[in-house]
């Protein structure tokens, strides 16, 4: 994941943080990214009609089923569209939004989550949490190739990543949000 300098130089803050949280923790171990400037593809930064608000979230959930509707914020699909291809591009690896999820909006999305894990296991996640707290449990092989476990509680803003293969478990709180954002080789 290098990246020339004058890439990084012209690059959003937001991208330049997560690439390097990435460079740290890709492959290896789950982590937490506090991080110090909002990303506009999930935060309440709007630039235009492209977002999609309460009203219409019904309609897109049923037309694309990726769930991504809004309980108080604003997910813009250009800005999600632009920060996947830039993230793809900075890091070479394959990037797209898998689904934005409000725990408690929908029957069998609630408190207590079952244990999941990534189809085929070849795919990392990072998980960006939009709105409300959820404590998320994770379970995998780490570095050492002993079992390992890791838990944390995620608020509005920061990112979990979660290595393939690993299995993860959610508690959230009614109308807590997160993106869940899918990482894996450009082959896949």
């Amino acid at each position: 994941m290098d990246m020339p300098d004058e890439a990084w130089e012209r690059e959003a803050p937001h991208l330049r943080e997560i690439v390097l949280f990435l460079s740290v923790h890709l492959d290896r171990t789950p982590g937490v990214l506090w991080p110090e400037y909002d990303n506009p593809a999930f935060g309440d930064i709007d630039d235009g009609d492209d977002t999609v608000d309460a009203e219409e979230v019904d309609e897109v959930e049923d037309a694309g089923d990726t769930g991504a509707g809004s309980a108080g914020g604003a997910v813009c699909p250009a800005q999600v569209d632009r920060f996947t291809a830039e993230l793809a591009s900075l890091t070479g690896l394959s990037v797209r939004l898998d689904r934005v999820e409000t725990a408690g909006a929908l029957p069998g999305v609630g408190a207590d989550a079952a244990w999941t894990g990534q189809p085929g296991g070849r795919e990392h996640l990072l998980i960006h949490q939009m709105a409300g707290a959820v404590t998320w449990q994770l379970g995998g092989t780490g570095e050492s190739g002993r079992p390992e476990s890791f838990q944390c509680r995620l608020r509005p803003g920061e990112l979990l990543y979660v290595p393939a293969g690993w299995s993860r478990r959610r508690v959230g709180t009614p109308q807590a949000r997160y993106a869940v954002i899918c990482l894996g080789s450009k082959g896949d």
